[in-house]
């Protein structure tokens, strides 16, 4: 019974750690009548924006099915709103992480103890993704969705396209505002 209350607890707390590496935030404008918003269509990338294609395209197909699921419609023709991407990575180092290692030789009356050591810094990848909607017709700013993760390079591609998902829907959550 311990056991199964252990692997509980321990499973408990890792889907808090895994929780806690995600910050959302949303903003918008509170005199924009969102009702009237039913399709979108993506706004062009600006020229300073290096996004890798693929997480590019993650990130469209996350927010386009979404969007879909809230009942928009993508439209290139005549869409209410667009949507810019904005996609950032960090790298920070922090701390560090010791290693060592000791031996100790009896000798005599003593003990004769060599030892070594190696320091290595920890280092952290973040990656932040902006969402901007803006109306369609004036290009204003209505609503912008951000969130803030650690990124972890040793995922698979459907890992990342999984994470990418929940982290959309995280975002969109909060879309339209009531």
């Amino acid at each position: 019974m311990r056991a199964k209350q252990s692997v509980l607890l321990v499973g408990a707390l890792l889907a808090m750690i895994g929780c806690a590496r995600l910050v959302v935030d949303t903003d918008y404008d509170a005199a924009f009548d969102f009702t009237k918003l039913k399709t979108f269509d993506w706004s062009a990338p600006q020229p300073d924006d290096a996004i890798d294609e693929l997480v590019e395209k993650r990130v469209r197909n996350a927010v386009a099915s979404e969007l879909r699921a809230k009942g928009f419609v993508p439209s290139s023709e005549a869409p209410d709103f667009l949507i810019a991407m904005h996609v950032t990575t960090k790298t920070s180092t922090t701390g560090s992480v010791g290693v060592g290692l000791s031996v100790g030789i009896p000798f005599g009356r003593g003990v004769v103890s060599v030892g070594g050591g190696k320091s290595e810094p920890r280092v952290k990848k973040e990656g932040t993704l902006v969402l901007d909607f803006l109306d369609a017709k004036s290009r204003s700013l209505i609503w912008e969705g951000t969130a803030v993760a650690a990124l972890d390079g040793s995922s698979s591609p459907e890992e990342q396209q999984a994470r990418l998902t929940h982290v959309v829907a995280e975002v969109l959550a909060e879309f339209p505002p009531k």
